[in-house]
């Protein structure tokens, strides 16, 4: 009784997977994929099979040497002016910026100086005036449009020598 019970759901389950699907686009281009006919004329969709894996090639995939595995280009990003622990003469610095990949257009930079972002640049370089005397930290960081954080550079800090004052007559 157990044995038949089993194949009785065994050939309905069967049933099920074998269902037809039905693609449908409406009025206004949406797609929708059903296993309900949608009217008399419908015809199903012929599926690709499914891509699985047995477990002996789910093996062999993981252990395949990384010269075999496509390898993706690590995106390095650094601070190249100023230099870490730089003293400079003016209240004026040039941010420059260097990537091991060159940077889609939809990218934006932020840099932040003393921990404070500045507006978004689409370039690698940038100018900040007046940013007084006394020791500054800078960092980067390569985002996305949306505000995703891609990459980012070690902090760095330098300093700004204050201004020596004239002695007045």
């Amino acid at each position: 009784m157990k044995i038949l019970l089993v194949l009785i759901l065994l050939g309905f389950s069967a049933s099920l997977i074998a269902q037809p699907i039905y693609k449908v686009v409406d009025e206004e281009g949406n797609v929708t994929y059903t296993d309900q006919k949608p009217d008399d004329g419908a015809d199903p969709v012929d599926l690709p099979d499914l891509n699985v894996l047995d477990r002996g090639e789910e093996e062999a995939v993981i252990a395949a040497e990384p010269e075999e595995t496509e390898q993706r280009e690590h995106l390095e990003f650094v601070i190249t002016s100023p230099e870490d622990e730089e003293v400079l003469d003016s209240d004026s610095v040039t941010v420059s910026l260097d990537s091991s990949v060159d940077l889609p257009p939809t990218t934006q930079v932020v840099v932040y100086l003393n921990d404070i972002a500045q507006p978004p640049l689409q370039s690698l370089a940038a100018r900040y005036d007046g940013i007084g005397g006394g020791e500054h930290d800078l960092r980067a960081e390569l985002q996305t449009q949306s505000g995703r954080v891609l990459a980012e550079t070690e902090t760095i800090s330098f300093q700004v020598a204050d201004a020596v004052e004239e002695p007045s007559p």
